[in-house]
Formats: structure tokens, sequence, C-alpha cells
């Protein structure tokens, strides 16, 4: 499988620059609501991990730090992403990660032979979910455990105050990612995937953050970025009009007294049987 589904950082964006930028404040942004729930999914320190999807190396940090004792084994299919993961982690306990080129539904990593897999906002962008969750059952330890993370449009944020143009700009966004191969709305379809994959003691959780709390500078990164929909244009989905008229109602949003936003991510939780 030689496809990165319907995310490619090299068409993202403005520039890779700009895409890695805005990808370091999606890795910490609900980062310590995660990390808490992971924690209650039963991820331990010591154990042996894989990260799919893995992208530059941000949320690898994160676990590095979290698992100080751990052993973590990435696996991403794009070689720029591999490349910028080696360089950034380089001092930042990189050399407790081993790195492989690999596809989510073909990873060549052994049977049985990892305690937790977490894959997270990488199922929105695969054409084949349940292949990968399959594939992630397969190099799981029996009792092993899977998380995936990722979002669902139809409960994606509040903004407040509300703009029309935002859910515009989030169908628009759901659209894109069909004509490429992905599911903006895989949140809902989470524990179903799980299931049909063979896992039990599955759960389902939800992850917050808001503006409230870390101000509103990181939301203008992630999620109220306009670059983000630059390619929408390009492919037809969104005209130049609606793309300014979302431009000026994220400026109208942010000089309003009091802008929030609270983005809602899921957590599904599935293990492997133990026999």
């Amino acid at each position: 499988m030689t496809s990165t589904g319907s995310y490619d950082i090299q068409k993202h964006n403005v520039t890779p620059e700009a895409e890695l930028q805005r990808l370091k404040t999606q890795a910490t942004i609900i980062w310590k609501k995660e990390a808490r729930t992971l924690k209650w999914f039963g991820l331990k320190d010591g154990m042996s991990v894989v990260e799919v999807g893995s992208g530059p190396g941000f949320t690898t940090e994160q676990l590095c730090t979290l698992l100080p004792n751990s052993e973590i084994t990435t696996v991403e299919l794009d070689p720029f992403m591999v490349q910028q993961a080696q360089a950034y982690l380089k001092d930042k306990g990189g050399d407790r990660v081993n790195f492989m080129q690999a596809s989510i539904t073909e990873t060549e990593l052994p049977d049985n032979s990892f305690d937790f897999v977490f894959a997270r906002l990488i199922f929105q962008h695969i054409p084949e979910p349940v292949a990968a969750a399959k594939e992630m059952r397969r190099i799981l330890k029996p009792g092993g455990k899977l998380v995936i993370v990722d979002t669902d449009a139809d409960m994606y944020g509040i903004f407040d105050p509300p703009s029309p143009s935002f859910a515009i700009g989030i169908d628009k966004f759901s659209q894109a990612s069909a004509a490429l191969g992905g599911n903006f709305r895989i949140g809902r379809y989470l524990w179903r995937i799980l299931q049909e994959a063979g896992f039990e003691n599955l759960d389902l959780e939800a992850v917050m953050a808001h503006s409230d709390e870390l101000g509103i500078e990181p939301f203008t990164i992630h999620p109220l970025n306009v670059d983000l929909f630059l390619r929408l244009v390009k492919m037809g989905l969104m005209t130049e009009e609606e793309l300014n008229y979302f431009r000026q109602s994220k400026e109208e949003f942010l000089n309003s007294p009091s802008p929030f936003v609270l983005l809602t991510w899921l957590m599904a939780c599935g293990a492997k049987p133990a026999d």
C-alpha cells in the first residue's frame, strides 16, 4: 500500500512548515486529557507501545515523556514524516524509538509482540479502517489493547459566538475527506470498527479542550486555520467567495468580546482476546 489516504502533508497546506506548526499544536492541545484516559484504559510505563500514523514525532514526544521506561515503535508511511520525526526526536527520547516506514494495514511487525497500540487522528484518513484494526490486533499480545483517538464532524466543536461559516467549513472538509478516501465522521464508527476487527471489552470516551483553559491562540492554529481550506478550493469543493467568507468570519469571531472554542475528540479502546 503506497497511498497516504486522505492526508498528504505536501498538499495539505500552503507549506509543509506551516502544516508542521499546526500538527505540533494539534499534538498537545488535548494531550492532558488523552494521557489521563490512556492510563485509565490501562497504559503503563514499561509497556511495549506502537504508535501508528505517527507523523513528524510530536505525539511520540508526548509518549516518551509519559512513558520514560517504555520502548516505542512508530509506524508511518510518508518518508518525509519519518525523516522529520527522526530529526525532531533525536534529543527527545529518540533512542527509545524504533522508526518503521510502513502502512498501517501492513506494518511488517511480528505477531503477538506488543502491549499497546495507539492510533491518533489516523483512522479518519484511511480507506480500510477495519483492515487497519485487524492488523493492530495481529501485532498485539493476547490481552493487549488498541486505543483509537479520532474526531466526528457532527460533534467536532463548539464555537461561541456561533458562525454559519464554521459549520459550512466543517461540512466542506468532510466532503473533501470522503473524496480522498477518508471519513471525517469516523468517530461514530470506532466501536463498530473494533468490534468487527475482533476486539473485546470495548470502551468509548470523549476528551475535550477549550479556550477558557488554554486561551484562544492555540485554536487559531487548529482548528481555525484558513489555510486548511485552500486545498478545498483547488478540489472544487469550496469557492473563493466561501473561503473569503470563512476568513472574514474568523476575524469577526476572534474580535468578538469573549470568543470560545471547545474541541471534542473520541477515544475508543478494545482488547485482543486473551485466548
